[in-house]
């Protein structure tokens, strides 16, 4: 099968081991990534100058790019380059253009796309039938925007068929846009494998080390972590937390700056960098407010670190309670303080669900084969 896969660089880190396992099953696939100025540094991408024209290069044209060889076959994989920011430019419109006359001359069986096409690339929704992928089927607290709100209505409007990432959502996502259930397909996410290849060996794990990592935004709950940990002191007084992600920081993090034992690393997160963080760490906290489901997991997973996470979304599809990890409700402080402490404090739980995640996430239903192989088989069906 010849597949057509589009998205954006902040996708990369879970479009990369599914492209990987297309072509592994032995379909053809060309990956379109859509950089702007805006998105050089995202997902796996961490391009430190962007070339000056617009058109579409090889990723490999980006020496940055160029590591991922080992991990997958690069031949296939494209920039789509745009250099200025606004969307609805001329320039981006002509992008546009050299992007309908590749899906043209190539005759692709399969257009999917996982990114909410907006201003002039919506064209490219009228050339041929396209599955979307929806990561987040409902708007996040605090990313709410008229402009959003509309460009996700007309993809989901135009696209030929739907895919969402965990069942809990389903109904409330069919209802919120008139869907028909029959026109869905429920699939899920992988573990983030790419983050293996930038580990390094002998990196000694912190003591009783917390990690978040991620984009922060208000629905992420830092706040409610940074409090939960000041109570895990209390109990375990050799406990520490590293927060490492950009964004900009949305409460008063001034009482926690002045903790030596609070690590707050403000800025992007290189996939070396995260790999550090993630072997120096004990387990992965995710106290999000709401969700849908999380990369951020799944990244953990790859590298068998357990996580402590809210109770939203489709998390609950992943994280099985006192298995892989702990399930607290939301904006809940006592119940996350608990759960840390509960973790932290037994060495070998934690070394019993580092195996379970190996057992159930590395092969399997949990594969990036069998999420392939559905997706594959929801292609053929439609």
């Amino acid at each position: 099968m010849k597949i057509l896969f589009y998205s954006s660089p902040s996708f990369t880190d879970c479009d990369f081991p599914l492209v990987k396992a297309f072509q592994e099953l032995g379909h053809e696939v060309t990956y379109l990534i859509d950089m702007a100025p805006y998105n050089t540094k995202a997902g796996l991408c961490n391009v430190q100058k962007q070339k000056e024209q617009n058109g579409i290069f090889h990723a490999t044209d980006y020496d940055e790019l160029k590591i991922y060889e080992k991990y997958m076959d690069m031949s296939h994989v494209y920039i789509v380059n745009r250099t200025v920011k606004a969307e609805s430019s001329w320039t981006s419109f002509l992008l546009v253009l050299e992007v309908i006359k590749l899906i043209k001359r190539e005759k692709f069986d399969v257009l999917h796309t996982d990114m909410i096409f907006s201003m002039h690339k919506i064209l490219l929704l009228f050339i041929g039938k396209w599955f979307l992928t929806i990561h987040d089927p409902a708007p996040h607290t605090g990313e709410i925007s008229f402009k959003k709100t509309l460009f996700t209505k007309m993809a989901i409007k135009l696209s030929h068929r739907i895919a969402l990432l965990n069942h809990l959502q389903l109904n409330n996502f069919c209802e919120r846009y008139s869907l028909n259930p029959q026109r869905i397909l429920v699939n899920r996410l992988g573990i983030y494998d790419n983050i293996r290849y930038f580990a390094t060996p002998h990196v000694q794990q912190k003591t009783k080390n917390v990690l978040f990592f991620g984009r922060i935004s208000p629905y992420k709950g830092i706040e409610y972590l940074c409090e939960a940990m000041m109570r895990v002191r209390e109990h375990i007084p050799d406990a520490t937390l590293t927060i490492a992600g950009n964004g900009n920081i949305y409460f008063d993090i001034s009482p926690y700056e002045k903790q030596e034992w609070i690590d707050i690393q403000n800025k992007y997160i290189s996939m070396q960098e995260l790999a550090t963080l993630l072997q120096q760490s004990t387990i992965v906290a995710c106290p999000y407010t709401d969700a849908t489901q999380s990369g951020v997991i799944m990244t953990a997973f790859s590298m068998c670190k357990p996580v402590v996470a809210s109770n939203v979304g489709g998390l609950g599809e992943t994280i099985k309670d006192g298995w892989n990890g702990r399930l607290v409700p939301p904006c809940d402080v006592n119940a996350l303080s608990d759960a840390l402490i509960d973790l932290l404090s037994d060495g070998n739980k934690i070394d019993e669900m580092a195996k379970h995640i190996e057992e159930d996430f590395f092969e399997g239903a949990y594969s990036w084969h069998s999420i392939a192989e559905k997706y594959i088989e929801f292609y053929k069906n439609n």
